[in-house]
């Protein structure tokens, strides 16, 4: 039986295309048309792009919904993802902190959740709601930073946005510090490779990371693009890695090394 009813308010639900339903929302689930989803139930929440819309994306045991709430969207967002299925934290957080290297300005602290759940772990305040996935999380460990002029223990977090490092800071009770340094490292653990790298791998993946260029580590290890391909197909295959651009390699033809010719004796008078 629903709880308490917090809103009723139209919604489109793609269902072979973008229908108009009525979404009723209550403190512990959320019906559209009969269809009733439980808040224990959602294991993943998402704003994302649908079918020429801007959509929540739900995520349930067994389904999957697109959900367009018009002017409402940020508001059911933001509520969603306070209730969806998570460990929840309550923590202190800066996020982001540091942004490709650079100090974010205006970064404060800021009062709220980390939530962990099975495809990610989220920053929640009333102001911002972070989805960082687990294959963009980076690397999450102790160290020392001073707030409010005492050196305390925060837990550092980065990830990769939009090709960007992002470094996040949580201040917490260091007894909950320690347990989600041990837990957050052991799901980590769990979506690394279990395949062992190579050194010469570990040496392309450092590169690729520092935007050294195919070109450039070639020349750097020199082997020639038909080895490095190979090693790409395999970080590829083990989801380190995905394809961006295939590079074309040319060679001039009889008719553009005359014109090479052409223009160097323009050059040369």
């Amino acid at each position: 039986m629903p709880g308490k009813v917090l809103l009723k308010t139209p919604v489109e639900l793609y269902e072979n295309g973008w229908v108009q339903k009525e979404a009723v929302l209550y403190n512990d689930a959320i019906m559209i048309d009969g269809l009733n989803i439980l808040f224990r139930e959602i294991k993943d929440v998402e704003l994302t792009k649908y079918n020429g819309k801007v959509a929540i994306r739900l995520q349930t045991n067994n389904s999957e919904f697109f959900l367009n709430f018009g002017s409402k969207q940020g508001q059911i967002f933001r509520f969603l993802t306070f209730n969806l299925k998570a460990d929840r934290f309550a923590v202190y957080f800066i996020s982001p902190a540091i942004r490709g290297g650079v100090i974010v300005s205006d970064a404060k602290w800021e009062k709220g959740y980390l939530a962990i759940t099975e495809n990610a772990i989220w920053f929640l305040s009333p102001n911002k709601q972070i989805r960082i996935p687990w294959d963009n999380l980076g690397s999450v460990g102790k160290e020392l930073k001073t707030v409010n002029k005492k050196q305390r223990a925060v837990l550092k977090v980065t990830h990769v946005e939009k090709n960007e490092v992002i470094t996040s800071y949580v201040l917490c009770p260091e007894t909950t510090l320690e347990l989600l340094d041990q837990y957050i490292n052991q799901l980590l653990d769990r979506q690394k490779p279990r395949e062992k790298l190579s050194e010469i791998e570990e040496q392309i993946l450092t590169m690729v990371y520092s935007g050294v260029d195919s070109a450039g580590i070639e020349s750097i290890l020199g082997i020639p693009t038909d080895e490095l391909n190979r090693y790409y197909d395999r970080l590829i295959e083990l989801g380190l890695a995905k394809v961006v651009k295939i590079r074309k390699e040319i060679e001039l033809t009889p008719k553009g090394v005359n014109l090479v010719n052409d223009a160097m004796k323009k050059v040369v008078g």
